[in-house]
């Protein structure tokens, strides 16, 4: 099942259009390729005895902690493996917590580079987890949100979160500060997480993320994926979410590219209206909108639902971007220069939101 889905997905994207094999062959940018030219023209004319030495470039993880290749249990035989990043700012007690999910052909490290979380980590005095899918489970890593049942994603997304509780209880960290957050399959699971546990996460950011319940089977992805969904939104829902989450709300923020061939862009609307509902928005309640960037590469369109002066669902529907991490390090696959930085943006909409008790998220 793991090897049809991933065939079939990945068929599809290439159909899709020249713009998705032009994401899948995202690599080092240009100019970093002609300075490398340069630097050989000119040690060619030099001579070795003049030349400068290469000097292996080293992963950017920030100034803290990077602990990589990790193993948790959780006793019942499940092993997850994941990556862990404290900044050097305080001690991790009372730390707020980020947990970051990769999408497909990624891993924790290139997820951790990509996205440049851990600079935001420094800057924020928060923990940051890279939980990693193994390919025994999925050939191409992808967590299995198209498949939400008991066996397959919904026992990923259990596992996630049995990891977080071990580490919010090792570190001491801020119960009630605990965040999830994931780019495409990681989309997919950080929504899966937060619906399955809401008394856990105080917030959920989704890049490029599939509406949630609609696939439950690998070639249902994919049409997810393509079009969205043509079923009734809330019953989806239902469907895959602990009952305690309409009751508890869950924040979140969705972030989506506009010239995405992956995930249709109407997947972020469907998650919009999903969890407009989900957090008690009424329907009459009037979005605040903006436009961010107009006239450059990072320009998106904010659309805010508000809960006294505090946003409560987010979308940012980011024009120039493909099927990407906005604004991460282009250097390494599926992350974008174009876009606002989209770390910064999940790291400010979580800034403030507690899961405080058994009440609703507070700013």
């Amino acid at each position: 099942m793991a090897r049809s889905f991933t065939n079939l997905f990945f068929k599809a994207a290439k159909k899709l259009s020249k713009l998705q094999r032009t994401a899948m062959r995202m690599a080092t940018p240009k100019p970093a390729r002609k300075r490398a030219t340069s630097a050989r023209k000119a040690a060619a004319k030099t001579g070795p005895a003049t030349a400068a030495p290469r000097q292996p470039v080293a992963p950017s993880l920030g100034s803290g902690r990077w602990e990589g290749s990790r193993q948790f249990s959780d006793g019942q035989g499940r092993q997850l493996s994941f990556a862990r990043y404290t900044p050097v700012s305080a001690p991790p007690t009372g730390m707020p917590l980020v947990v970051m999910l990769h999408g497909c052909r990624q891993t924790a490290l290139a997820f951790a580079r990509g996205t440049r979380m851990n600079q935001w980590a420094d800057a924020g005095g928060f923990m940051v987890l890279y939980p990693q899918q193994s390919m025994t489970r999925q050939v191409q890593r992808c967590w299995r949100w198209f498949q939400p049942d008991d066996a397959h994603g919904g026992a990923e997304a259990d596992l996630i979160a049995a990891l977080i509780q071990s580490e919010v209880a090792r570190y001491g960290l801020d119960p009630e500060r605990v965040y999830v957050a994931g780019l495409s399959a990681g989309a997919g699971m950080a929504a899966l997480v937060a619906l399955r546990h809401p008394s856990l996460i105080a917030a959920v950011a989704m890049h490029s993320g599939p509406v949630v319940g609609d696939a439950h089977s690998a070639t249902g992805g994919i049409s997810t994926m393509r079009r969205g969904s043509v079923k009734p939104l809330l019953p989806m829902l239902a469907s895959v979410s602990n009952p305690a989450v309409f009751q508890l709300g869950m924040p979140a923020l969705i972030l989506q590219g506009q010239l995405d061939p992956a995930v249709a862009p109407r997947n972020a609307k469907q998650l919009f209206e999903q969890f407009r509902a989900l957090n008690d928005l009424r329907p009459e309640d009037v979005p605040v909108e903006r436009v961010l960037g107009l006239g450059t590469d990072k320009a998106y369109r904010r659309v805010d639902l508000l809960r006294g002066r505090k946003a409560v669902l987010r979308l940012c529907e980011i024009t120039r971007l493909e099927h990407a991490w906005s604004g991460g390090d282009a250097s390494v696959k599926y992350h974008a220069r174009v876009g606002p930085d989209a770390s910064a943006l999940v790291w400010r909409f979580f800034q403030g939101l507690r899961r405080t008790g058994a009440g609703r998220p507070k700013s």
